[in-house]
């Protein structure tokens, strides 16, 4: 009976979207967080190199006889990609605030 007053006390204390732990990792097993963050990042890196060789770049290059700079120097569209990727993002952050707010008052 003491455990479930205890139980019931934390979560009277704690706000309602808030959760529990109810996993523990054990402090043997290494942390391979830092890991995923930095491989994250270089696969950003990489993906925002390329992306900006094929929308800026690869239009005032000569053409270099490889066949997929080529291709992408004749490429029409990758250059639409921004501008379209640009209001599309901006509607996905405010529909994803505005289903954080009725998530967390409701």
């Amino acid at each position: 009976m003491g455990s479930s007053a205890n139980l019931r006390s934390k979560a009277h204390n704690t706000p309602h979207h808030t959760r529990r732990f109810t996993t523990l990792i054990s402090d043997q097993e290494p942390d391979t967080t830092y890991l995923w963050g930095y491989l994250l990042f270089f696969a950003t890196v990489i993906g925002f190199t390329v992306s900006m060789y094929a929308l800026v770049a690869s239009n005032y290059m000569p053409m270099t006889g490889n066949k997929t700079l080529d291709w992408i120097k004749q490429d029409s569209h990758y250059c639409m990609l921004v501008p379209v990727t640009i209001p599309v993002t901006v509607l996905a952050v405010l529909f994803n605030w505005l289903g954080m707010k009725l998530f967390r008052h409701n």
